[in-house]
C-alpha cells in the first residue's frame, strides 16, 4: 500500500466527522483546588498540599472528538510550585503551545517549550509544538511553578483511533517505526501559520461551546498536519539539514537509548560509545539531543534518578543506600538532585510507603 495514501485516509476521516453527543466539557473554570485533580493514579508530589489548596487559576477543558481522539485545552496560571505524576495515555500526543511555558516529562524524556506573550505593538509571536509517542506504562509528570502561565492545545490520538482509520499501515515511516517498536519519542514540530490559527479557533469554539462539527473538523485538520510533518523526506547525507533527523538516525538513537535504558552501557565514556556507532562524540550528542531533547549525560542522570524513585517506593532501602546505587557519593548531593528533578525530597517519598 502506498505511503502517499496517508493524506487521503486523513482527508476521509475529516469528511466523516460526526457531531459529538455533547459539547466540550470544562474540567474547571476559575480557581481549581487539589481535590479537583483527584484520581486513583494521580499523585501530587508534595506532602504539604491539602485537598482544599488552590493549585491553578484559569480554564481546563477536555472533549472526545471521536472514540480514541481527545482534545485538551489549557488557559491557566500555576498557583504553586510542585510536581504531579500520573500514567500517560498510550498513543500520539500533539501539542501546540500558543503562549507561556510547558515543563513536562513523558517517562524519562523531558519536554520544555516557551512562547513569549504578544507585545502591545502586536509583534508576531512564533508558536511552537511537539509530537509525542507514549507507550503503556509510561508516566506523565508536570512540573508546576508558581506564576507560570500556559495557553496550549493538546490532542491525544489513541491506538484504536488509528486502527479505525486504517492508518497504521500507511502512516509516515517515522510514526510507523514508533508504533511498531513501541518507542517513547518526542519530536519537535513547528506548526504552520494555518495550524496556529486553527488552534486559536479551536480554543475559542470550545470556550463558547459552539459549532461542535466545525470544532471536530478543525481538530482533525491539526492531526493531519502534525502527522504529515513526520513524513519529511530523509535528508541527503551530503547535505546537513539543521534540526532534522531521518528514520535511519532515529533508529540508531533508539538502539543507543535502549542500551542506556538497560544499564548495559556500564557508564562507558562517550567517545567509546560514539566509535561503536560510527559517529564522532559531538555528532552523537547532537543527534541524541535532537531525538530526545537532552544530552546523553543528562539522560543517564535522569535514568538514575527514575530508578532511585522506584527503589524508594518499592524497596526498604535507605536514602543513603539508594543514593549510592544511583552513583552519588554524597546522600546530600543526591537529595538535592532528586528534589530539583521531582519537586519532593527522597526522604518524603520513602516516608509515604
Amino acid at each position: 500500500m502506498s505511503l502517499g495514501r496517508a493524506p487521503l485516509r486523513l482527508a476521509m476521516a475529516l469528511s466523516s466527522v460526526q457531531t459529538p453527543a455533547r459539547p466540550p466539557r470544562w474540567l474547571g473554570r476559575g480557581t481549581l483546588r487539589a481535590c479537583d485533580f483527584s484520581g486513583p493514579d494521580y499523585r501530587i508530589l508534595d506532602a504539604e498540599v491539602t485537598a482544599e489548596d488552590a493549585l491553578l487559576a484559569g480554564h481546563l477543558q477536555s472533549w472526545q472528538v471521536q472514540p480514541g481522539l481527545w482534545l485538551h485545552g489549557v488557559e491557566a496560571r500555576d498557583l504553586r510550585t510542585m510536581s504531579t505524576r500520573s500514567p500517560a495515555v498510550p498513543g500520539l500526543h500533539l501539542v501546540v503551545l500558543l503562549e507561556g511555558c510547558v515543563d513536562v516529562a513523558f517517562g524519562s524524556q523531558g519536554l520544555q517549550m516557551q512562547v513569549a506573550p504578544a507585545s502591545p505593538a502586536g509583534a508576531h509571536v512564533q508558536a511552537c509544538g511537539a509530537v509525542i509517542h507514549s507507550r503503556p506504562g509510561d508516566m506523565f509528570m508536570r512540573h508546576w511553578r508558581r506564576g507560570k502561565f500556559e495557553r496550549k492545545l493538546s490532542i491525544t490520538v489513541q491506538p484504536q483511533w488509528f486502527a479505525a482509520q486504517a492508518l497504521p499501515m500507511v502512516a509516515p515511516p517515522l510514526l510507523r517505526h514508533w508504533m511498531e517498536q513501541q518507542l517513547l519519542a518526542i519530536q519537535p514540530w513547528q506548526p504552520s501559520p494555518r495550524a496556529v490559527a486553527v488552534a486559536e479557533q479551536i480554543i475559542q469554539l470550545a470556550r463558547e461551546g459552539s459549532a461542535p462539527l466545525l470544532l471536530a473538523s478543525r481538530t482533525l485538520e491539526l492531526v493531519h498536519e502534525a502527522v504529515q510533518a513526520l513524513d519529511a523526506p530523509e535528508p541527503d547525507p551530503a547535505q546537513t539539514v539543521p534540526g532534522v533527523l531521518g528514520v535511519r538516525e532515529h533508529r540508531r538513537m533508539a538502539r543507543l537509548k535502549a542500551l542506556l535504558d538497560s544499564g548495559g552501557d556500564g557508564c562507558r565514556p562517550l567517545a567509546e560509545i560514539a566509535r561503536e556507532v560510527g559517529l564522532s562524540a559531538s555528532a552523537l550528542q547532537r543527534q541524541f539531543r535532537l531525538a530526545y531533547g537532552s544530552s546523553i549525560d543528562e539522560y543517564r542522570r535522569e535514568q538514575r534518578l527514575e530508578r532511585a524513585w522506584a527503589a524508594l517506593e518499592q524497596t526498604g532501602c535507605s536514602v543513603s543506600e539508594v543514593a549510592h546505587a544511583a552513583g552519588y557519593s554524597s546522600a546530600a548531593n543526591f537529595s538535592t538532585a532528586f528534589k530539583r528533578r521531582f519537586g519532593i525530597s527522597p526522604k518524603l517519598v520513602r516516608a509515604r510507603l
